[in-house]
C-alpha cells in the first residue's frame, strides 16, 4: 500500500494477502483503509475465513474476530459486518464511518453494469487483468452502456487484453471504443497493437481508414517511438539482446540457459493471470438483480 499509514496497534509478523486484489495488510490501520477503497470487492460476498482468523492470530483481536464470525450468515445484512469492523477501532471517526457505508450502499444500488466496470477498473489497477476482462464483459453485455461509457469499457477491456498479450483481440476493443466513444486515446492504442504486431507501415494504411489528421498521426508516431527507446533501455531489452548474441555466435548452450531462465521468469510473472482463481470468478463478481435484463 503506497499512502503512509500510522500504525498503533500491533503488526503481524506475517502479512495477509486479499485475494481479490493481491494486496497485502500487516495491521487494523491497514485493514481499515484497504477496505474503504477497495468495497466495491464486497457487494456481494465477504472476505474469506482466513481472514478472520488473521484477525485473530496475527493480529490479537479476539473480540473483533467474534464479532465478524456472527455477521458472516449470508442473510445477515454486510454493512452490518463492516460497521463493526470500522467501529472496533480509532483509526476512522464516526462520520467516515458513515460515509464509507453510505458509499457502499450507493455502490449496492448502481445498475449491474456500472457495478461490473467498476470492479473491472480496480481488477485493472491491482494487476489482475483477467479478472478484469471478465467483469468488462459482464458490463458490456448488459447492452445498458453506450456512448463514452461504452467505450471506456471497451478501452480499459483492451488494455487488459493487450496485458496477457491477446493483441488481437484487445484490437478488436480498441476500435470498438473508438466507435463509441471517439477518444484518439483508444485509437492510438489500435495503432500501436498494428505496430506492435505488423509493423509501422500497416499501422499508418490502417489509420487512413478513420481519417486521422496528420497532425494526430504524427503525434502518434512520435509517442510509439518514444515508447520504444524506453523499452530499448529496460532490462528486458538488455537480456534480449544478449540472447540473441549469445545464439548468433555460436554459444547455444549458454543461450539456452538464458532463454529457459527467461520462460521461467515470465511464468512466474505471470501465474497469476494463467492460473486465474476459479473461485474468485464465481463470488467476487456481481450478482444480476431479479429485475436485471
Amino acid at each position: 500500500m503506497r499512502e503512509t499509514i500510522i500504525c498503533i496497534g500491533r503488526t503481524a509478523e506475517k502479512p495477509y494477502c486479499f485475494p481479490e486484489t493481491g494486496i497485502s495488510v500487516s495491521s487494523y490501520e491497514e485493514i481499515c483503509y484497504y477496505f474503504s477503497n477497495y468495497m466495491i470487492c464486497y457487494l456481494y460476498t465477504l472476505p474469506e475465513e482466513e481472514f478472520l482468523y488473521f484477525i485473530r492470530e496475527e493480529l490479537g483481536l479476539d473480540k473483533l474476530y467474534r464479532q465478524l464470525v456472527k455477521l458472516t450468515d449470508a442473510d445477515r445484512d454486510q454493512m452490518k459486518y463492516f460497521s463493526a469492523l470500522f467501529r472496533e477501532g480509532s483509526y476512522f471517526s464516526e462520520d467516515e464511518i458513515r460515509r464509507i457505508l453510505d458509499e457502499y450502499r450507493n455502490l449496492k444500488n448502481l445498475p449491474y453494469s456500472l457495478q461490473s466496470k467498476r470492479l473491472g477498473d480496480v481488477y485493472l489497477r491491482a494487476g489482475r487483468a483477467s479478472m478484469a476482462i471478465h467483469c468488462y464483459g459482464e458490463a458490456l453485455k448488459q447492452g445498458e452502456l453506450e456512448g463514452k461509457e461504452a467505450g471506456a469499457v471497451c478501452h480499459n477491456r483492451g488494455i487488459a487484453l493487450a496485458r496477457l498479450f491477446r493483441f488481437h483481440d484487445a484490437k478488436i476493443q480498441f476500435v470498438k471504443a473508438y466507435q463509441h466513444g471517439g477518444e484518439e486515446e483508444s485509437l492510438f492504442c489500435y495503432y500501436c497493437m498494428i505496430a506492435l504486431t505488423e509493423g509501422l507501415e500497416k499501422a499508418r494504411r490502417e489509420l487512413e481508414g478513420f481519417q486521422v489528421s496528420e497532425l494526430s498521426q504524427e503525434a502518434f508516431e512520435s509517442r510509439f517511438a518514444e515508447a520504444n527507446e524506453a523499452f530499448d533501455y529496460s532490462e528486458e531489452a538488455v537480456r534480449e539482446e544478449k540472447l540473441r548474441f549469445l545464439m548468433e555466435n555460436g554459444k547455444e548452450e549458454e543461450g539456452g540457459l538464458l532463454y529457459k531462465k527467461t520462460v521461467r521468469d515470465f511464468q512466474k510473472a505471470f501465474r497469476r493471470e494463467l492460473d486465474v482463481d476459479e473461485n474468485l470468478l464465481t463470488v467476487n463478481v456481481p450478482v444480476p438483480r431479479s429485475d436485471a435484463p
